[in-house]
C-alpha cells in the first residue's frame, strides 16, 4: 500500500463550484486500485457576509495508466444568496 498526501488551495472567488485536477505519476509502483480520503478542510467567509451557507466537497479518482492517477477535487461554498466570495484549503490522501 502506498499513500500520497496532498493539499489544494482554492483562492477566494465568487462561484457555486470550482474544480482542481491533479495528475500523479507513480512509476515504478503499479496502480490497480486507488481511493481518496479527505483529511481536513479550512473554508469560510467573514461574519459580515452572513451565517448561512452550504458546502460541497467532492474528490474523484481515476487510473489513467498503471503508473498514473488523476484526481479531481470539487469545492463550492454558497451563502443564502449564493454570491459570497470564499476560499478553501483541502487536505486529502490517495491510497493505492
Amino acid at each position: 500500500m502506498n499513500i500520497i498526501n496532498d493539499t489544494v488551495r482554492f483562492p477566494e472567488a465568487v462561484s457555486g463550484g470550482r474544480v482542481i485536477t491533479r495528475t500523479f505519476n507513480t512509476y515504478p509502483v503499479r496502480v490497480f486500485k486507488v481511493a481518496a480520503a479527505l483529511q481536513g478542510i479550512d473554508y469560510g467567509f467573514s461574519d459580515d457576509e452572513g451565517p448561512f451557507f452550504r458546502c460541497t466537497i467532492d474528490i474523484k479518482t481515476e487510473i489513467i495508466t498503471i503508473y498514473q492517477i488523476k484526481v479531481s477535487i470539487t469545492y463550492g461554498l454558497r451563502s443564502k444568496t449564493f454570491n459570497k466570495a470564499t476560499d478553501a484549503t483541502i487536505n486529502y490522501s490517495l491510497i493505492f
